[in-house]
């Protein structure tokens, strides 16, 4: 019997139902009307190689190596005994694996005549489908690196659509060309053939490219079900226009994916296909520079704390009132890059910052100021960039975990090399849409690893793509980067150049670069002024508004904050006279003088240990041991001082040596 009739035999052994059960198996379009035309069509998918991997994605990895063993094969035959050794499985067992590939029709089964064992039994694929199957590997990611041009040399015949637009020595006999396959790869024709595309598969597109090219064939018919196309549909159109390969190959099991090739993921990165938005109202364009306010919020956030304290709820949470206050009274950097996090509040990302420069701690119930905080209010703000910058670096290795409240738990800590990679990628490609950027590095640091596995890669794209995510969103917050809005393109800022490039910072300021007002409200053109200048600003001056300039007003309140983060008034001075075209009306000057004289400062010590004697003279006897050695706070009375709470047990010693009866009160 001829073995190319064997599938045409075994169909006919099926009736109409059977064979609409094994239609649906494969997945077919049309059943046929009738058990003839039923049968031919199974053939027909049997040997479309788009329908065979539909199958093929469906098989457990023991089924695979069955399957391909008996591919490559000699003589395309195996026995159930030679199948057994070859899984490592008991042969009732290397059964049950060959019933599914005998339910999809793969194999067939000759059973051995004398019948003493089932081990004899003879198995071989069906030449129909098993002719198709590639057994290509992926070991050097070869499938990643596939070039348009030569992906459509493969095609039986030239797309029309392509056909259009090359020139006739391009194409000949319906096959592309030496030049052919070189001017598939121009920028001009491949933006052709992406803007004759529908949304959906633009969109389809664009959701591979943001995975670094590659896209798993689930995720595909998820992203067009939720849209509500035919996913076979698109996958076939695209993969016949050569602009998302439906490529699949063996790593223990069939893999199937949808791979850009190289030439279009390149074109994308320079001409990236934006989002099909909803219609909404078109959004201002506008630059988001944040300078140096998230350093100057540090400085704002140990004068509130040390102003109003900080009263935690019992679920160790920061309290509602306390959220809000706080973002009345810090200045409002820019988290817009990635909608979902802009609505975090900024001291929660205060909190963990200070908790790592060692300046904050939980007493009690209160988050509290500790060790020397006025060191970080008298710190230059270029020296407080690299305090802060290498503390958060060093994050990753801290072993002790904080209290939640001094956790990044909504943005975690960047990784070094993580934000390294963005800023040269984002150096080498200047002005960019930040997608650009996360799809590069997943490409470079993820699908171009030689050690990569398909298997993992949804966990590894999540963590990657988290990493990245963090590293940007902190490059915008330390106003490393400046973000161009709708389209969210990024670029490195004059902060991001001279602290991770070491680049010169622009000192220089315009006369005529602030305007003030009478009623001592300020206009700054930030073109015209340095860092410097709007950081000594904005230390004594509330920011009111900015849309592309800024709106200030200084007030007692506001100057007398400055003087809290012990901003240097004279320096504000300076910095108004340098910047302002005209003199400091005398208004302005007589009401910084004043406010600099008059501060209504009460201090309130809640660390300080109260210490009383009965009369005087052990007073003074308990001094002079105690003298000098950094204990006493403070004299109050001739009979009572104040000392450091962690000196209680040092001055109990000096009190015992001189006879002196102690009673401690806590």
């Amino acid at each position: 019997m001829p073995e190319e009739n064997v599938l045409a035999l075994e169909l006919d052994k099926l009736d109409s139902n059977g064979l609409k059960r094994l239609g649906r198996l494969w997945n077919l379009a049309k059943l046929g009307a009738d058990k003839k035309s039923l049968t031919k069509n199974i053939v027909q998918t049997m040997q479309d190689e788009f329908y065979l991997k539909g199958v093929l994605e469906k098989l457990s990895a023991t089924q695979v190596t069955i399957y391909t063993s008996i591919l490559k094969a000699k003589s395309s035959v195996l026995t159930l005994g030679e199948i057994a050794r070859k899984i490592g499985m008991p042969p009732v067992n290397a059964e049950m694996e060959l019933g599914v590939l005998k339910r999809y029709y793969l194999v067939y089964q000759r059973k051995n005549r004398e019948r003493l064992t089932n081990n004899l039994d003879k198995y071989h694929y069906y030449p129909e489908s098993g002719d198709v199957v590639r057994m290509d590997t992926n070991e050097k990611a070869q499938k990643f690196r596939l070039q348009i041009g030569k992906v459509l040399q493969r095609r039986d015949s030239v797309p029309r659509e392509w056909q259009k637009l090359l020139d006739k020595r391009c194409v000949s006999g319906g096959q592309l060309t030496a030049a052919g396959i070189k001017a598939c790869g121009e920028d001009e024709l491949i933006a052709a053939i992406l803007e004759g595309l529908s949304d959906l598969e633009r969109d389809v597109i664009l959701e591979c490219f943001l995975q670094g090219g590659v896209l798993e064939l689930a995720r595909a018919r998820e992203l067009i079900s939720m849209k509500r196309g035919k996913w076979e549909t698109v996958v076939r159109h695209l993969d016949n226009l050569g602009l998302l390969c439906d490529e699949y190959y063996v790593d223990e099991k069939f893999i199937r994916i949808l791979v850009l090739p190289q030439d279009v993921f390149k074109h994308i990165q320079e001409h990236p296909i934006l989002p099909i938005q909803k219609k909404k109202k078109k959004r201002q364009e506008s630059k988001a520079n944040n300078e140096l306010d998230f350093f100057l919020n540090i400085r704002k956030m140990i004068a509130y704390i040390s102003r109003k304290g900080l009263n935690l709820a019992k679920s160790g949470k920061i309290k509602q009132i306390d959220l809000r206050e706080t973002e009345n009274r810090l200045l409002r950097p820019n988290i817009d890059l990635f909608p979902e996090k802009s609505q975090i509040n900024q001291i929660e990302l205060l909190l963990p910052v200070m908790r790592l420069l060692d300046i904050v701690r939980v007493k009690g119930d209160d988050v509290v100021l500790r060790n020397d905080y006025s060191r970080v209010l008298t710190m230059p703000p270029l020296e407080l960039i690299h305090e802060v910058y290498e503390e958060m670096t060093g994050a990753r290795g801290r072993r002790v975990r904080y209290e939640d409240v001094f956790e990044p738990l909504y943005v975690p800590f960047f990784d070094r090399q993580v934000m390294d990679d963005c800023v040269n990628q984002i150096m080498k490609r200047g002005p960019v849409i930040y997608f650009v950027i996360i799809a590069s590095l997943i490409r470079e640091k993820l699908l171009l690893n030689t050690e990569f596995k398909i298997r993992r890669f949804t966990e590894e794209l999540t963590e990657l793509r988290r990493e990245i995510q963090s590293a940007l969103f902190y490059l915008q917050l330390l106003g490393f980067i400046v973000v161009e809005f709708p389209d969210r393109h990024i670029s490195v800022s004059e902060l991001g150049l001279f602290y991770l490039k070491s680049k010169k910072l622009n000192n220089t300021v315009q006369k005529g670069g602030l305007i003030i007002n009478p009623d001592l409200s300020m206009v700054a053109i930030p073109e015209m002024l340095s860092l410097e200048a709007l950081y000594q600003i904005k230390c004594f001056a509330e920011v009111k508004s900015f849309d592309n300039v800024y709106t200030f007003q200084i007030s007692r309140e506001s100057f007398q904050e400055g003087l809290l983060m012990r901003a240097k008034p004279e320096l504000f001075v300076e910095t108004l006279t340098e910047c302002s075209r005209g003199e400091l009306s005398q208004n302005l000057l007589f009401s910084i003088e004043d406010w600099s004289r008059t501060l209504p400062l009460v201090t309130i010590t809640d660390e300080s240990v109260l210490v009383q004697t009965e009369n005087s003279d052990h007073m003074e006897l308990l001094l002079g041991q105690i003298a000098g050695k950094k204990i006493v706070l403070q004299k109050i009375s001739p009979t009572t001082i104040i000392i450091e709470q962690d000196k209680i047990y040092e001055t109990i010693t000096y009190a015992e040596k001189l006879n002196l009866i102690v009673n401690l009160i806590r």
